[in-house]
């Protein structure tokens, strides 16, 4: 095993006085270091530049724990783009990530479609994204554009991706609070490769494919290099697999038998996907009854149920024929329809398409002085198909269309909400990102000075993200025209939108179930477009070098400035800017600029060497001083230990501080009210009857009935019905502080000479004070989930009518909160034999253990997510590699730990119907297993193997509305398992140089 004694070399000393300054100038690094993919091919322990460290170190030989990421490595495990290889790292995987299939499914900061990486579960806001040791500007769309999208740069692109895993305030500036991700870029070539990519899974959906090629050529002064990527994923629709199309009960029996509902019409469990062909009736009260109306739409419900049973008389409309009272007892609810075709139509994994072009260069100047540049372009393409209920109000008998269906046409004095069901939801992304990087480095030549021999560098990036988003909306105001009718609108204009009205009947059978004419969906539904855009602009400059000599060696130092200039413009749909979404909030103009300076230094202090006990001694010690326009000043610092106490044996101990300005979006989103329906921020809505039906649990039943909580306590029968709530949102800009954290990381390393091993063991803290976030429709919830209920703080975030027992307002600006924690171990081992035949084996793997993951909301709000469904206490990656002349082979296994929400739900049992079930809320330990065989010729390789080879499925769960985790159909839906989304999947990779 070569093991070079860099770690106190003077040359490395001056050369890697700051690490940024080496990732700048990949080709000088590349000179005297391996590239990652031969260190990785190996196994040897090279000096390679790491990120977070100023001394040229690889990860055994840092004093910060850092994990190194190939690209060959991923393309081995079928791996296509940049997010997949990240969020797959064990310091990702460990905590619910946002990918492109969830962003496009829920909301998400940088918009739908985007993909982010937070390290340790802390966010992406907190987690720091480099690119060549350059800070990389925001990209996405609507108003919560702040973190680095994936998405941006091709995995085409890369050569390795360095993780730092602790805290870097003090070196790379604001937001490096979780650690640091640097994305390096290829190295210079004479020459160029053309490679094309497919991997298909074998039941079909979710295809992709990517086409790239490269070209570089070297001269006598310089090099450039050029390259261009195309990549496209495929859609993959929920009713693609068997295990996403049906959200059925997925309970269990004493003897471990399925006990879900029956649907009599299929013999199947039920589906409890989004409810249609539905009418609700209600006394003129809003009292809820007994039930809801659905029509008969196959001609067989009266063979399983009454339409009004005998017991009910009087206590319900007497529908028109056609109608059955549905969901009052076990055999009615059985046969509610909850699978509508639409619900399979719905995006799983977007379609997305990417387009790419990166070039870099460099030029010299003069004998110590080269400039060079970097130009990154990119376009993604990203689009999503949904489903979603909408509905209105009306008295029977107030109006009669004529069609048989009307509201004249249902007996007695009842208040009627139809609710019908639409695929008009879906929504389209179109990013255009654009970097520019330009600087000059060079050396001082100055015998007669200290700095003679000093490394310096200046330059200038600017970034810019225009994003154009649209989304399909149903008009609020033409729904509103429909409500209480008593006599026609046909003709009024709608004071919003200006569409003319039309009379609908609401209670028509096909209306419910979806399928309106033409005239119905050109006045009710509308697209609404917005844009964003991004820009970041800064200059840095440093310089390092050794200012004297040690017994133990030089002092190395660095020190340099930082000013950079963030702005937002985000710009909704005119429908969404005057609230004529309806169901949607609205949204103001988030626009907003912050303004930051800063000065930082570093100084690599040998303190002993070749002694007892002391065989090397290294103290790092960095600090950086911040101001901001608009949160004030702030001081950071990071002190390293570097100690080879037995020979191959060092510990590593690093400990510092580290701050995030709050997001331009945190600080400037437009004060603005929305309306948020009452079934979608009330928890406590119907839950007497939630709670027989066992989709809720027996604590939160409690709450809502307790006298002492908000509004004084909540009717078992309450329904929500009315107005909805009001929800106001905002920036906190003149209230918001910075968030402070601190990182604490002590680790072992262990590098023998007599066998070619290298092993790590780190333990890591990272703690964060006035973590800044908005609970938003999340702080009812939030309120009577909490251990602390009633008396904890959230709960008077929000105003419950104690009248109408309606939530009134909910406050949802961004605010400073207690704190986030999180506690855990890493390990990481290497392990390479050359076999007398000639053949190389070697195998490597890294894992994470969590120890503690924990969020205060408030001081005495306690959110502790260890172990549960998307937060398991254990991951890890491992790699086995034999190589046979030209031939390669790789086994790769991805290993997620147990996961379970017993404890948060507090039982693993339910009444459901009056029977007693078993719940299924635990994920077993799962792995994904990969294999692929490499074959390189002289100019050209070809790749072929199978990722999910044993067609592992995600985890199934039970579906209850339990409010504890996500789940798509009974498969759990975390990004840890989207390689069981996928189903097993073959892929092939050729390329060809010339």
């Amino acid at each position: 095993m070569t093991r070079r004694m860099g770690l106190l070399n003077a040359s490395a000393l001056v050369g890697g006085a700051f690490a940024t300054l080496m990732a700048a100038a990949p080709a000088m690094a590349q000179e005297t270091q391996p590239t990652a993919a031969e260190t990785e091919a190996t196994s040897e322990v090279e000096e390679i530049v790491v990120t977070g460290s100023r001394i040229p170190r690889n990860e055994y030989t840092s004093a910060s724990p850092v994990q190194v990421l190939t690209a060959q490595n991923a393309q081995a495990r079928g791996l296509s783009d940049t997010a997949q290889l990240l969020q797959q790292s064990t310091l990702a995987a460990g905590s619910p990530q946002v990918t492109s299939t969830i962003s496009s499914s829920f909301v998400t900061d940088g918009g739908p479609g985007a993909a982010t990486v937070s390290l340790r579960g802390l966010g992406a806001n907190r987690t720091l994204v480099l690119l060549n040791g350059r800070r990389a500007g925001p990209a996405g769309t609507r108003g919560g554009v702040s973190a680095f999208d994936l998405n941006v740069l091709p995995q085409s692109a890369l050569s390795r991706v360095d993780i730092l895993k602790d805290g870097a305030s003090s070196i790379y500036g604001s937001d490096a609070v979780a650690g640091v991700v640097n994305l390096i870029t290829g190295v210079e070539q004479d020459g160029g490769e053309l490679t094309a990519y497919y991997t298909a899974p074998f039941e079909g959906g979710g295809e992709q494919m990517n086409f790239s090629g490269t070209f570089g050529k070297t001269f006598e002064r310089g090099s450039f290099s050029i390259s261009g990527d195309y990549y496209k994923q495929f859609e993959q629709l929920q009713g693609d697999r068997d295990y996403t199309s049906c959200a059925a009960q997925y309970v269990f029996d004493a003897q471990g038998n399925r006990a879900d509902r029956i649907d009599p019409r299929t013999g199947k469990p039920a589906c409890l996907d989004l409810l249609w062909g539905h009418v609700w009736a209600y006394d003129n009260t809003f009292a809820s009854l007994p039930g809801r109306f659905q029509y008969d739409y196959d001609g067989d419900l009266g063979n399983y149920i009454p339409t009004v049973p005998g017991s009910l008389a009087g206590q319900v409309p007497v529908p028109p024929p056609g109608f059955y009272l549905v969901g009052y007892d076990g055999p009615s609810t059985a046969v509610m329809n909850g699978n509508h075709p639409f619900d399979d139509e719905q995006t799983l994994i977007p379609e997305v398409e990417r387009y790419t072009v990166f070039a870099e260069g460099k030029y010299q100047l003069t004998e110590h002085a080269e400039a060079y540049a970097e130009v990154l372009l990119n376009r993604r393409k990203s689009s999503t198909k949904g489903y979603r209920q909408f509905w209105n109000y009306a008295y029977a008998g107030d109006w009669s269309y004529g069609a048989g269906y009307g509201y004249e046409s249902w007996g007695g004095d009842y208040l009627l909400s139809p609710t019908p069901i639409t695929n008009h939801n879906s929504a389209s992304q179109q990013v255009d990102y654009a970097r520019v990087v330009g600087g000059v480095r060079g050396d001082f030549v100055d015998p007669g000075s200290f700095l003679n021999d000093w490394k310096w560098d200046v330059f200038f990036q600017y970034s810019r993200s225009d994003g154009d988003y649209t989304a399909d909306v149903i008009l609020k105001d033409a729904v509103d025209s429909q409500s209480y009718r008593t006599d026609s609108c046909a003709g009024e204009i709608m004071a919003v939108s200006g569409r003319t009205c039309i009379d609908i009947n609401w209670a028509d059978p096909d209306f419910l179930a979806g399928n309106l004419t033409d005239e119905q969906r050109a006045f009710l539904f509308d697209v609404d477009k917005g844009n964003t855009v991004y820009e970041q602009a800064y200059i840095e400059g440093f310089m390092g070098g050794e200012l004297f000599d040690l017994p133990a060696g030089p002092i190395g130092a660095a020190l340099g400035f930082h000013v950079r200039h963030d702005e937002i413009n985000d710009v909704p749909g005119e429908i969404t800017r005057s609230a004529n979404a309806w169901g949607s909030s609205s949204a103001g103009i988030t626009q907003g600029s912050e303004r930051t300076a800063e000065i930082f230094t570093e100084l690599s202090i040998p303190v002993l060497k070749d002694m007892p006990f002391a065989y090397g001694l290294d103290l790092s010690l960095s600090g950086r001083m911040t101001n901001t326009k608009t949160s004030g000043s702030a001081s950071t610092y990071k002190v390293g230990v570097n100690w080879e106490f037995l020979p191959d044996v060092r510990m590593r101990a690093t400990t510092g501080t580290s701050f995030r300005a709050p997001a331009l979006f945190e600080l400037y989103l437009a004060d603005q009210s929305s309306f948020a329906s009452q079934r979608t921020v009330d928890p406590c809505i119907n839950w007497q009857q939630n709670l027989t039906d066992g989709t809720i649990s027996q604590r939160l039943a409690d709450n809502c009935a307790n006298p002492n909580g908000p509004g004084g306590g909540v009717p078992g029968t309450h329904n929500g019905a009315g107005s909805s709530a009001t929800l106001f949102e905002g920036g906190g800009l003149g209230q918001l502080e910075p968030e402070t954290s601190t990182a604490h990381v002590i680790g072992l390393v262990w590098t023998p000479k007599f066998i070619n091993f290298s092993a790590a063991v780190d333990y890591f803290e990272i703690e964060i004070e006035d973590q800044v976030t908005s609970l938003g429709s999340r702080t009812v919830s939030a309120c009577y989930l909490s251990d602390n209920f009633p008396t904890d703080p959230v709960c008077s975030q929000f105003v419950r009518n104690e009248g109408t027992h309606r939530i009134d307002t909910i406050s949802g600006k961004f605010i400073n909160i207690a704190e986030q924690t999180n506690r855990g171990i890493d390990f990481t081992a290497r392990y390479a034999h050359d076999l007398p035949w000639g053949d190389r084996f070697s195998i490597d793997g890294q894992a994470t253990w969590q120890l503690e993951s924990r969020e205060a909301l408030f001081a005495d709000n306690i959110v502790d997510t260890l172990g549960e469904v998307g937060n398991p206490q254990f991951v890890g990656n491992l790699n086995l590699q034999y190589e046979r002349g030209p031939w390669t082979g790789v086994w790769a296994v991805q290993m997620i730990g147990h996961q379970g929400n017993y404890a948060s739900y507090g039982s693993d049992t339910a009444t459901v119907g009056g029977q007693e079930v078993y719940l299924k809320l635990d994920a077993p330990f799962t792995a994904f297993h990969s294999f692929s065989v490499r074959y390189d010729a002289e100019s050209w390789s070809i790749l072929a193997g199978v990722a999910n080879l044993f067609d592992e499925l995600p985890p199934q769960l039970t579906t209850l509305n339990l409010g504890e985790f996500s789940t798509v159909g009974t498969s759990a839906f975390t990004s840890q398992y989207t390689e069981g989304m996928y189903g097993r999947r073959g892929f092939v990779r050729i390329s060809k140089s010339f």
